[in-house]
């Protein structure tokens, strides 16, 4: 569980799977250009493949003082941009959470792992708002 509010009418309660689920809706808008990764270099793809939805494990959803803080890994394949990709991945994911929820994120951060040509090759990019 990661949030849970009662009232006097109920009870509501957010799990890491909904937010992964947004997350992972986000993603596939970029068509096989952007797979969700860990912090290890690893493409999630093949579990994907299989039906299996292991990104989950790949993201850090936590609900701290402050709000929701999220933070994704990713592989961008070559000749993707990573700036436009990291912008809009930041925006649709803090749009869509509010839509879904109506909890606004107070961090959402894309880290891109590697970059996929031939091999993946290792990167280190942080885009952070």
């Amino acid at each position: 569980m990661l949030y849970k509010e009662e009232n006097e009418k109920g009870s509501i309660i957010i799990e890491k799977a909904v937010i992964a689920r947004i997350i992972m809706e986000v993603v596939s808008q970029f068509n096989g250009k952007v797979f969700i990764s860990n912090y290890k270099n690893k493409a999630t793809t093949f579990y994907a493949k299989i039906g299996v939805t292991d990104e989950i494990n790949s993201m850090d959803i936590t609900m701290g003082d402050q709000g929701l803080d999220i933070k994704i890994y990713i592989v961008v394949k070559f000749g993707t941009s990573i700036k436009m990709v990291t912008n809009k991945l930041i925006t649709d994911i803090n749009n869509k959470i509010i839509e879904f929820t109506m909890m606004k994120p107070n961090s959402v951060s894309v880290v891109v792992t590697g970059m996929i040509s031939k091999n993946i090759a290792k990167r280190n990019i942080e885009v952070k708002r």
